[in-house]
């Protein structure tokens, strides 16, 4: 029947998800419901992105993503749903897409018009999930609305480049599960700016001099893994940015990286090169 997939910040100790998935099954019993994350800081798209960025992909074209960040009611932020690389995302035009389809056009953007928005007050379940369920029953998009081609669009901080001095300066745009400290200072822009020159990265008050592609090179030769258990590292991680970790430290014990380095959400990070 479809996928039906949910990133939201309503957090698992409320009603709501439940809500949500109670509303989806009872309009279509038969689809399957994915959660992408429900644990996304209230109202941050900067987050949001980076999770959908680096997860829509991965399942079937045709899959729809329901977006309930920074989902309230507003008279001055319309309801979107947009088919985008082959997948549909249902949203508020608060700039979320444009994040999300950074290099991707979207292939249609359709204002969604249906229910009387006026009486919604759960916008996520009253106005998304109805135009989810529609599409996943094979609906087509453009009965949801009116054609739109224009969307809010966000502005990401970008790495700035800076010649003169052959640096890099990049933020922290993501902390994950472990207290990695994820930059937006991509490996492709590492290598093209770079030109395998040697370099120091600087995490505060931790230098690097180099960046692996996998926590194994770390070890190198040595048979005692051991040994490595809590030592600061930068890394290209999965989604090819450059990523700031600590190898197999305990959070409970230890910490992670961002907590021991003090890195969070918008700290500077800077790359010099020789």
């Amino acid at each position: 029947m479809g996928i039906i997939t949910l990133t939201t910040d309503f957090g698992l100790d409320d009603f709501h998800v439940a809500s949500l998935k109670g509303s989806i099954y009872t309009q279509l019993s038969e689809v399957t419901v994915v959660d992408i994350s429900h644990q996304i800081m209230p109202f941050d798209l900067i987050q949001t992105a980076y999770i959908l960025k680096n997860s829509y992909n991965d399942f079937p074209k045709g899959t729809i993503h329901i977006i309930g960040v920074d989902a309230l009611p507003n008279t001055f932020i319309k309801p979107i749903a947009a088919e985008v690389n082959g997948h549909f995302f249902i949203c508020n035009d608060n700039g979320i897409l444009s994040l999300i389809a950074e290099e991707i056009n979207p292939d249609q953007i359709i204002e969604i018009t249906i229910n009387k928005y006026d009486e919604i007050h759960f916008l996520t379940k009253d106005l998304f999930v109805p135009v989810a369920c529609h599409l996943a029953r094979g609906g087509k998009l453009d009965l949801v609305g009116r054609k739109i081609t224009t969307f809010k669009k966000l502005t990401q901080l970008k790495p700035i480049e800076k010649n003169e001095d052959n640096s890099i300066t990049g933020i922290i745009i993501y902390i994950d599960n472990y207290g990695n400290a994820v930059t937006n200072i991509s490996q492709k822009q590492f290598q093209q700016f770079g030109k395998n020159r040697p370099f120091t990265l600087f995490a505060r008050n931790t230098k690097f001099s180099k960046i692996f592609t996998k926590y194994s090179d770390l070890l190198g030769n040595e048979p005692d893994e051991k040994k490595f258990h809590g030592k600061a590292l930068a890394i290209f991680n999965s989604s090819g940015y450059i990523q700031i970790s600590m190898y197999k430290s305990n959070l409970k014990t230890v910490g992670g990286a961002s907590s021991l380095m003090g890195l969070d959400i918008g700290t500077q990070i800077r790359l010099v090169f020789e």
